[in-house]
């Protein structure tokens, strides 16, 4: 069941490349439309989110009248979710839903990275230069992101193994094997050379630390010309992953009996807090070590998770002005 949907997901990308002639920009496509099919649910789980703020106060009320007694606590808890039509799991549905697709998109531009790697290294052993996929600043995007990352793979280096029934009729066991061998030989090392892989690994430590020396504009040259990025994708995941973070957890002031109850979970703002940080560190982390495909997808959908925030929050700050505006007016008839 895996395999084939983590083969529709590489599929749908190969059709959207075969339309845009870029897997960078396919990625992005690519995601806008996963976004747009769950755009309902996305939509239901923060208006679950937004009902579960405006109940806060009473929360607290209740958490402060019923500090010692749980199990009333609990009860009336439930009757409050009743009677205001809340459902304290209204959000969590599209967040899991997220992770499997999160795996899918990861599996399947491995699998396409591997592919495309694959038939360039066989290409590059019958004397055709490599037709490399750049993005932006990326000069190949099934490389990482990174100043210490090299344009083509390390010479010498070996590919990661993958799982090569089902996926690809290049991706086989035999192909696999001629590509090992090909980047142990002088041959691939020569090519790789030409993409700057010796001048690259040369690059002195005193450019990484802005240290003025008579090396520095070789340095920099090297850098913007031999590495692959400028990590750019992963500082921008990390920067995104923490902007989203924040719009949908505004600061909000907070009345003395919220205060109260928020004394009462220092267990819960601590965990709250180290999850605020954590998701942005780990977003620079995944970006850091992906390859720069997956890097524009996370990238993508945090861009559009914030977009998506936004616009619904007008929406819905609209519909609360409207029913606030209509239940004035029966309230004075």
């Amino acid at each position: 069941m895996f395999d084939g949907i983590n083969l529709f997901f590489a599929n749908a990308l190969r059709w959207i490349y075969g339309w845009v002639g870029s897997y960078g920009w396919s990625v992005v496509i690519f995601t806008f439309m996963i976004r747009l099919v769950i755009l309902p649910l996305t939509a239901k789980s923060r208006k679950g989110m937004r009902s579960m703020t405006k109940v806060q106060p009473k929360m607290a009320e209740l958490q402060k009248k019923y500090a010692n007694d749980k199990e009333k606590l609990n009860q009336k808890t439930m009757e409050l979710y009743k009677k205001e039509g809340v459902s304290p799991m209204a959000g969590c549905l599209p967040m899991l839903l997220q992770w499997p697709i999160l795996i899918f998109m990861f599996t399947a531009m491995r699998v396409v990275a591997n592919e495309y790697t694959v038939q360039m290294l066989l290409d590059m052993q019958n004397g055709i230069m490599p037709n490399l996929q750049g993005w932006l600043w990326i000069k190949n995007v099934f490389q990482p992101d990174s100043f210490m990352a090299t344009i083509l793979p390390a010479a010498g280096s070996a590919l990661p193994t993958i799982q090569t029934v089902g996926y690809s009729s290049i991706l086989t066991a035999e192909n696999l094997e001629t590509v090992r061998a090909f980047l142990q030989t002088e041959q691939y090392a020569a090519i790789a050379a030409q993409y700057g892989a010796n001048a690259f690994m040369q690059i002195p430590l005193n450019f990484i630390f802005i240290a003025p020396t008579l090396t520095l504009p070789n340095s920099f040259y090297a850098l913007t010309h031999y590495a692959n990025g400028l990590f750019l994708l992963p500082l921008l995941a990390g920067l995104s992953q923490f902007l989203m973070t924040k719009i949908m957890n505004p600061e909000q002031k907070m009345t003395e009996a919220e205060k109260i109850a928020k004394q009462q979970q220092e267990t819960n703002a601590m965990n709250s807090n180290f999850m605020k940080w954590f998701f942005p560190l780990f977003s620079v982390w995944i970006c850091a070590t992906s390859n720069s495909a997956f890097s524009i997808y996370w990238m993508a959908v945090n861009i559009i998770s914030i977009g998506e925030t936004v616009v619904l929050n007008k929406i819905f700050d609209a519909q609360d002005a409207r029913q606030s505006a209509k239940a004035a007016m029966d309230s004075h008839k």
